[in-house]
């Protein structure tokens, strides 16, 4: 069997859908030939390679818009593949468009899978936008709805407004968990001779909460009797307000120290995660992060807003905590992560196991097995 995975950026921008076809494609290297279809924003690195046995084929994409969605040409490579069959991932992005357009042109299966962005923002933003997105949902999105064989979803939330939204059956809706592989992120002991480490990654963008997360750490005149670092990995429209705010922390604050790493390849979150003693994710928008179960599997603290599937996996105090958009309730939340050591060893415990037991590798690869032998049938 040939499968194709397709997504905006693998070895570049590595946000959470990217890494996990990434390690999708590599684990099913092992059973059938994987192809993976994206983009570079380097001319010099178009074309195709091998690498951990998937074959890599690289479009040029001279803009990003709005620092998510590649405009690239691969259409005609997608048509003249031999693809038997097409991993679509996320609905959003041209690359998405263009593997449909194939697969109707070819005659093939397609499985989309989503892992977020459905439905309109629920935060403020412009009306170009809301509007770009309205008008997106009930006409290409609407497309790649109907004319996809399956529609999975590494998040339960998601598969119950697809539904709603699009009127797709029940039975074209399947539930594929998110995945970690526990074997690189895993627990190491905390050293606290520095006091505590937050740790976010992500895109630097309004929609992931950052603006929130600057305005509780202003809020917050000092931490009594405990110091935190607050580590930003990623890039982003914010890039240059953090670094501006890590400037003015720098100066006027003894308690909390800003560090502003930028974008780093994947292969450095690892040591960063479990140097951290809490992740924070402050999202307005999400399916089911995977950058969630990376912290969970390395025994780092989850602290993140009620979105999307996360109060589905995580359960407050049980094995992350959950927060309000407040300074009040990040503050609590910061607190136990400062002073409530058997309060947080509890629950990184318990959220280990739990990734360990749901969200696997080879549970997913499993699914995804019947559902491919599903659709050729």
């Amino acid at each position: 069997m040939r499968v194709a995975h397709i997504c905006p950026f693998v070895g570049e921008q590595m946000g959470g859908s990217e890494r996990y076809a990434w390690t999708l494609a590599k684990k099913q290297a092992k059973e059938y030939d994987v192809h993976v279809y994206t983009t570079t924003q380097n001319a010099r690195r178009t074309g195709t390679i091998e690498s951990n046995g998937v074959t890599i084929h690289r479009f040029y994409s001279p803009i990003v818009v709005w620092n998510i969605n590649p405009i690239s040409l691969m259409l005609r490579s997608l048509v003249n593949s031999d693809i038997d069959l097409f991993h679509i991932h996320s609905y959003l992005y041209t690359p998405s468009n263009q593997a449909v357009f194939a697969k109707i042109v070819k005659k093939k299966k397609a499985l989309l899978q989503l892992h977020g962005g459905i439905g309109l923002p629920p935060y403020k933003t412009c009306w170009v936008k809301l509007a770009a997105k309205k008008f997106y949902d009930v006409s290409l999105g609407k497309f790649m709805m109907n004319h996809s064989d399956i529609i999975a979803s590494v998040s339960k939330s998601d598969l119950d407004a697809v539904e709603s939204q699009f009127s797709i059956p029940k039975g074209r809706l399947r539930y594929v968990p998110n995945v970690v592989d526990t074997s690189v992120f895993k627990p190491e002991t905390k050293q606290h001779s520095n006091g505590r480490t937050l740790l976010y990654v992500g895109d630097l963008e309004p929609w992931k909460g950052v603006c929130s997360l600057m305005e509780w750490m202003r809020a917050q005149s000092r931490w009594d009797g405990g110091n935190i670092t607050v580590r930003f990995v990623g890039q982003g429209s914010l890039l240059s307000r953090l670094r501006k705010m890590q400037r003015e922390f720098q100066k006027d604050r003894q308690d909390v120290r800003i560090e502003v790493l930028g974008p780093k390849d994947h292969s450095e979150i690892p040591t960063l995660m479990r140097d951290a003693d809490a992740l924070i994710l402050p999202s307005y928008w999400e399916g089911m992060p995977t950058v969630v179960l990376e912290a969970m599997a390395s025994g780092t603290l989850v602290i993140s807003t009620r979105v999307g599937n996360i109060p589905r996996m995580i359960e407050h105090l049980g094995t992350g905590l959950l927060i309000d958009r407040s300074a009040a309730s990040f503050q609590e939340a910061v607190s136990t992560v400062l002073f409530d050591v058997k309060a947080v060893r509890r629950i990184t415990e318990n959220a280990r196991k739990l990734v360990e037991r749901e969200f696997s590798l080879d549970k997913a690869n499993l699914i995804l097995h019947g559902l491919y032998s599903e659709m050729l049938e």
